[in-house]
């Protein structure tokens, strides 16, 4: 039988959810869903937790038949009752016989006996814990506003993990769980770099009993079962506390809190947090209460990384203040835009605050705050936008450079924004609208002719393909150019074979890039070490190509990362079973059978990973030319008919109609 993958049993999650369509409201969805798949897994694999008779699967099968909702209330209750710490509390909201009736009950059932969840059923080890993250998604985005309740999406969560780079040994702490996203996506990033994830403190709280039950399934699914997920309102009574009754420090945190919610001064425990100030208690303005809080329980070299709405940069009054002292303080380390849209059931505009903890920080650092405006880097949806794994590492790289990107990011000093009186607006400080077109040369419009300074200032981009204005334009004077003789349209017809050398040697300076990362990764297919790899990977990737100029830094860390990224699942395959692995993945994906040798196995392997990668490289190259072509059409445009041109062309239309008039009598 193949083996289990993410996208199958995702498939086999929504098919479930299918079952309950126009039963249930679909927040219900998760509840139940979530109840049985556990049920099931824990049975097919022993060891996760301890199953009575009365909790497993077979149990469940023999009595579901007659009354299947309380064989599942009944098999779930003896789990919890058996499992007190890893389950206590999880469903005690569940009642299946309350929700369906008995044939969508039988059904489901039947679904799920279908479902293979053992260990040795699934294509790796995080299947069922990935695939039920995806189905969380998608319960989200069918949720509609009740979704942004509960999940953040990956691409948002996986960016904070990235900027705050967890290390074992370390403690990560989200105040606002949801579905534990930030907390799993952190013992990731700790296994991906070599980290032992086992050394990793978790902890988080959640208000909603609902969410923190899922959130409670979801870390258990993912191999996580020793965190401290608490129950209650964190602003108001923050749970993680020491013997001493002080709050409890952690070395990151990482939240996305509800935005723009009231609070109750007088029931907030620990008023200490609020070292900047109090926002209004009604007005819907809690979002720099709960950055307050954040900022109180990192440790002193700690580091956070929260979401708010982009009011909370601008907005006057208490919130300015609050501001006021945080910056001057140097706590706020970085402010990053990313736009409208971004998360599930809400189009406000949203940012990413990150903090500093109050330890020593070098002077240049703690005396300018970084801002990134990310907008651009959203990719627009049909009912959502997000952020794809090559903008991630734009905005990563960016960040942990400091760099300064014209119309992206740049730090920028407290003295400045103590002039701007702590307004914290992104496009006050970088401005992501694209750059306007040059103002039109007055003498080149009336007598012709196009500028040499705005050539020029393009040129980097048309020499990187080898093309230099000798092929593109004639010399007119020591000040302008003229369009060749047979016109601008044929000239930038001409500019594919101009720039197909360069391109050329691009793709295949890629090429020989692959043959030598290619024998690199073959050396650890099967190891289960491929994945350390990455980082040198695309740092070897990008200084290769680099010097050829034809493409930038981000463009090709962006290739690298969005090829990483889709071939994922093929490389982790490679990663564990090796080449025939692979291979053996494709064949089920297409409904056949492999019959390979091992040789075989690793040149086509290779080549399908190689090909994947080049053509991206060449969809990339190709954009990059035909932004050529539209810059030098557009000049085309602005000059290639001047106004002595369109007055002769004037007086010799006049001139025919003149004519015209004469030969039918007219005077």
């Amino acid at each position: 039988m193949a083996l289990m993958t993410v996208t199958r049993l995702t498939q086999e999650l929504i098919g479930a959810a299918d079952i309950l369509r126009r039963r249930v409201d679909v927040s219900e969805y998760v509840d139940i869903v979530s109840g049985i798949l556990l049920l099931k897994r824990v049975s097919d694999q022993p060891g996760i937790l301890h199953v009575s008779d009365r909790a497993c699967w077979q149990h469940i099968i023999h009595y579901g038949t007659k009354a299947p909702g309380h064989a599942l209330n009944e098999a779930l209750w003896e789990l919890e009752r058996d499992n007190p710490d890893a389950l206590g509390g999880v469903f005690e909201t569940v009642d299946f016989d309350r929700r369906l009736g008995r044939a969508e009950l039988k059904a489901l059932i039947d679904h799920f006996d279908r479902i293979p969840l053992g260990d040795d059923d699934l294509e790796f080890s995080d299947v069922v814990g990935r695939a039920y993250d995806e189905v969380l998604g998608w319960f989200a985005d069918q949720a509609g506003k009740k979704g942004t309740e509960f999940y953040t999406p990956r691409s948002v969560v996986r960016l904070m993990v990235e900027m705050a780079r967890p290390k074992e040994g370390m403690s990560v702490y989200d105040p606002f769980l949801g579905s534990g996203g930030m907390l799993i996506q952190a013992k990731e990033y700790v296994e991906e770099h070599d980290g032992d994830s086992a050394d990793l403190s978790l902890f988080g709280q959640e208000v909603n009993v609902a969410t923190w039950s899922t959130a409670r399934l979801n870390l258990l699914l993912h191999g996580i079962a020793d965190a401290s997920v608490l129950r209650g309102d964190t602003l108001a009574e923050p749970l993680h506390i020491l013997g001493n009754e002080q709050l409890r420090h952690f070395d990151r945190v990482l939240a996305n809190p509800p935005f723009s919610m009231n609070y109750i001064k007088k029931d907030v425990h620990h008023p200490e947090r609020m070292k900047y100030g109090w926002t209004p208690e009604q007005g819907k303005k809690s979002d720099l209460m709960t950055v307050q809080h954040v900022l109180s329980v990192l440790r002193p070299d700690g580091m956070g990384a929260v979401v708010t709405p982009y009011g909370v940069l601008f907005r006057g009054g208490a919130e300015a203040e609050i501001r006021r002292g945080i910056v001057d303080d140097g706590r706020l380390e970085a402010v990053i835009g990313i736009g409208p849209n971004v998360f599930y059931g809400t189009s406000i505009p949203a940012c990413i605050l990150v903090l500093r903890g109050d330890g020593e920080t070098p002077a240049d650092e703690r005396d300018n705050v970084l801002f990134i405006n990310a907008e651009r880097e959203v990719v627009t949806g049909r009912t959502q936008n997000r952020l794809e794994p090559q903008n991630v590492e734009k905005i990563v790289g960016a960040f942990r450079e400091r760099a300064d990107i014209p119309g992206f990011s740049r730090a920028v000093t407290r003295h400045e924004i103590a002039d701007n009186d702590f307004n914290l607006s992104i496009r006050r400080y970088v401005d992501a609208t694209p750059p306007a077109a040059p103002m039109l040369d007055v003498r080149a419009a009336l007598f012709g002719g196009v500028p040499r300074q705005e050539v020029e200032e393009e040129g980097h981009r048309f020499s990187a393909f080898g093309i230099a204005p000798a092929d593109l334009f004639v010399q007119k004077d020591l000040d302008y150019f003229s369009f060749p003789a047979d016109g601008y349209e044929a000239a930038a017809e001409r500019i594919h074979d101009l720039a197909a050398p360069s391109e050329q040697r691009f793709v295949g300076h890629c090429h020989w890039w692959w043959e030598e990362a290619g024998a690199r990764i073959a050396d650890l297919a099967g190891t289960r070490r491929l994945f350390m790899l990455r980082s040198r990977l695309m740092a070897s990737f990008r200084e290769r190509l680099l010097p050829l100029e034809i493409l930038d830094q981000y463009q090709l860390t962006g290739i690298f990362a969005a090829w990483w990224a889709g071939r994922q699942d093929d490389l982790r395959s490679l990663d564990h079973r090796g080449f025939l692995g692979v291979i053996d993945r494709w064949a089920v994906a297409d409904g056949g059978a492999s019959d390979f040798t091992d040789a075989l196995a690793r040149e086509q392997v290779l080549e399908v990973l190689g090909e994947d990668l080049r053509s991206r490289v060449e969809q990339l190259v190709a954009a990059e030319r035909q932004g050529l072509v539209d810059l030098y059409r557009s000049w085309g445009d602005r000059y290639a008919t001047s106004l002595v041109d369109l007055e002769r062309q004037n007086e010799a239309a006049a001139a025919r109609l003149r004519f015209r008039l004469r030969e039918l009598g007219y005077t």
